[in-house]
């Protein structure tokens, strides 16, 4: 006899009603079990009937099973029977309190419905619900109805009505709404395009606690700062050059050759082997513009004995002079991380952007760090020395070799 862990499925499998072969195979699989009583089928089939998994969802047909295992002392449909009758229980108070227009208890019923707690999953009531409370300004449903708007579900999908609706959520400062408001904007679904309003929605609803909105804030913030006149690709693609600019990278630079931006661009850049962030390297998307060039790197990790920090870098290269030297200036987005490092990794976090405390110990906060200058020249067709912050100098090689002027 079959012994299939049904909740270990219903960990991992989507829940389409009716819609999944392996799911009506399944429930075949374990009515035949249940028939013959045997009592984790027959709770499992009143699972299945009371979620809609390989069956239409049916509470009746769920109850009566679940009454068939408890009958054989099924401890788990035991606990499911006193579940469901505390559920049916709460549904009549909200379903009796939201008739009197109370909108909280309307909102509940919407959650009730859509999640079938104590009644029949049904998205179309669920949406009627939400709309009820909605319409009286309760903040929570105003959210919910925009997302059901938003995907399909118990209505036909609108973008617009769902921009309406979260629209009205995101005014009474609802962090949820507010994300998808940004998120909108920065798609143009619903609504014009616009990247500057997408990260004002976004912002709000990073300081209203939704914090997944970090990395869209950082992408959005990309878009809006990127030169719209580009004249090289991607420093990582732009790699290659014309054979009589090509010098042997151990030869000595030619004073009367002059410094250019292409002398760096054409080069990934390592410090140590690794991509560095803030020069033109692997892991930037580097442009030019006029008489600089500005780098945006990808997502970057940093773990210290006590944290782990994800983060990204936006320098700007400048001050060409054709004796080899220019400027950098460059700082950190932290888009999360733990909370504290302790003094034993702060040169680390500082590097990243931290904030020093009485104790001698950094405290990461997400957000902008403090912004770092670099002195750089470029001493040999392959490495360019820098000063940092005017304390400390490294060297940078490349392992692309480059000419030193055109």
């Amino acid at each position: 006899m079959k012994t299939t862990t049904l909740g270990m499925i219903l960990l991992i499998t989507t829940t389409v009603a009716g819609a999944n072969d392996v799911w009506q195979t399944l429930f075949k699989e374990k009515l035949q079990e249940a028939m013959q009583g045997n009592s984790n089928a027959q709770f499992d089939i009143a699972s299945m009937y009371q979620n809609g998994r390989g069956v239409s969802p049916n509470r009746r047909e769920a109850i009566e099973w679940y009454k068939k295992a408890a009958a054989q002392n099924n401890e788990k449909a035991v606990s499911r029977l006193n579940l469901l009758h505390a559920n049916e229980e709460r549904f009549d108070k909200e379903l009796a309190n939201a008739a009197t227009g109370d909108m909280e208890s309307q909102y509940k019923l919407g959650n009730m419905y859509t999640e079938g707690v104590g009644t029949n999953i049904d998205l179309t009531k669920a949406a009627e619900a939400f709309e009820q409370s909605a319409s009286q300004g309760y903040a929570k449903a105003e959210y919910k109805l925009g997302l059901i708007y938003y995907e399909g579900t118990g209505v036909t999908a609108s973008k617009k009505t769902a921009y309406k609706w979260f629209k009205k959520a995101a005014d009474k400062g609802y962090a949820s709404a507010q994300y998808y408001l940004g998120k909108m904007y920065a798609s143009g679904e619903g609504v014009k395009r616009d990247y500057a309003t997408s990260l004002e929605w976004y912002t709000k609803a990073v300081d209203g606690g939704f914090n997944q909105a970090r990395s869209e804030m950082i992408d959005v913030s990309e878009k809006i700062n990127a030169p719209k006149t580009t004249s090289a690709a991607p420093a990582k693609k732009a790699v290659a050059r014309k054979p009589a600019n090509v010098v042997r990278a151990n030869k000595k630079l030619t004073r009367s050759k002059t410094f250019g931006i292409e002398d760096l661009m054409v080069a990934a850049w390592s410090r140590d082997g690794e991509p560095v962030a803030y020069l033109p390297s692997a892991i930037n998307n580097c442009r030019t513009e006029k008489d600089k060039i500005a780098c945006y790197s990808d997502d970057q990790m940093r773990e210290t004995a006590d944290s782990v920090i994800r983060f990204k870098t936006k320098s700007l290269m400048r001050n060409f002079s054709s004796d080899g030297s220019f400027d950098v200036t460059y700082r950190n987005l932290v888009i999360d991380t733990t909370q504290v490092s302790t003094a034993e990794s702060a040169k680390e976090v500082n590097e990243i952007g931290s904030v020093a405390t009485a104790t001698d110990t950094y405290t990461i906060r997400t957000g902008w760090g403090k912004e770092h200058t670099l002195d750089c020249r470029m001493i040999e067709e392959s490495k360019v020395s820098c000063l940092k912050n005017k304390t400390h100098s490294f060297l940078l090689v490349s392992p692309q070799t480059v000419a030193f002027g055109n």
